[in-house]
């Protein structure tokens, strides 16, 4: 399931937009994407630097995409021993009853008992997973033909569009690359930073994870934006995806999902669980 965990950083849509006057010296789109991919260690380091609210509304559809169930969730996501842990705080506009918020507690005492007989298993599997993301993100700017699409200001800050549109010719060279033939797209970046703003994708073809337990319909589609915290680091800001996918080869789900992050706080680092220190 780690290729999961890629799609929104390495995302690319087919929507039209506005047209922008040509660049009087265009930039290379290549070199551009090249020095965005290679601030994406930083991203996996500020994540584990702060923590913060999370909001998300869920829509069941059916076949023809009509919503027949909605849920939205509150979580407070806090670090447990390096890594994010989510505390359901609100469920459908509804804060916890006393009973409901004392289990979440336990479940969350559970997770740090856990996590803290298991941490140096579970750091060595983190390491590894964040090594093959790496890996995987190092071929992005090799695995697309990519080309300038404009300026547009992603909040307040000028971007560069680019396009991308997987190569024919070109053979991964990890198993986690694989998913790039079968997405397209683009990708805003930050002209001053050089940093992602937002991502929205498209997925062109089935994308199977896990010896084909978990499929991803062509159509999928999703978009991602980061946002610049007066700490200098970047953090996400707001997700939201669209589309089918099946499970064990039966179950099929058929969801919209968008999910907000908001109120940024540092976290203290000798601290298991959270800092107090002001909010963004």
């Amino acid at each position: 399931m780690r290729s999961a965990a890629l799609l929104p950083l390495l995302a690319f849509t087919l929507h039209a937009q506005p047209a922008t006057p040509p660049l009087a010296s265009p930039p290379d789109p290549k070199a551009i994407i090249q020095r965005a991919f290679s601030r994406q260690d930083d991203l996996f380091a500020d994540a584990r630097d702060y923590t913060y609210l999370r909001h998300q509304q869920m829509k069941k559809l059916d076949s023809r995409g009509n919503v027949t169930e909605t849920e939205t969730t509150d979580h407070e996501v806090t670090i447990l021993y390096g890594e994010p842990y989510r505390k359901l705080i609100r469920k459908n506009g509804r804060d916890l009853s006393d009973s409901e918020a004392r289990k979440e507690q336990r479940k969350m005492d559970d997770e740090i008992a856990k996590r803290g007989r298991d941490q140096e298993k579970r750091r060595r599997e983190a390491d590894k997973e964040r090594e093959e993301t790496r890996k995987a993100l190092a071929e992005v700017a090799d695995a697309f033909d990519w080309k300038l699409d404009g300026q547009e200001a992603i909040n307040g800050r000028p971007a560069w569009i680019i396009r991308a549109n997987p190569r024919p010719s070109y053979k991964p060279r990890s198993r986690e690359a694989k998913v790039f033939a079968k997405m397209s797209g683009r990708l805003w970046v930050d002209q001053a930073d050089s940093r992602m703003l937002k991502v929205d994708a498209r997925v062109d073809d089935t994308i199977s994870f896990g010896w084909f337990l978990f499929r991803i319909k062509p159509g999928f589609r999703f978009t991602f934006e980061l946002t610049r915290l007066d700490t200098n680091a970047w953090l996400p800001r707001h997700g939201w995806l669209k589309g089918e996918a099946k499970i064990g080869g039966l179950k099929t789900y058929r969801v919209e999902m968008d999910t907000s992050f908001s109120n940024y706080r540092r976290f203290q680092s000798d601290s298991r669980i959270v800092s107090t220190s002001a909010s963004q």
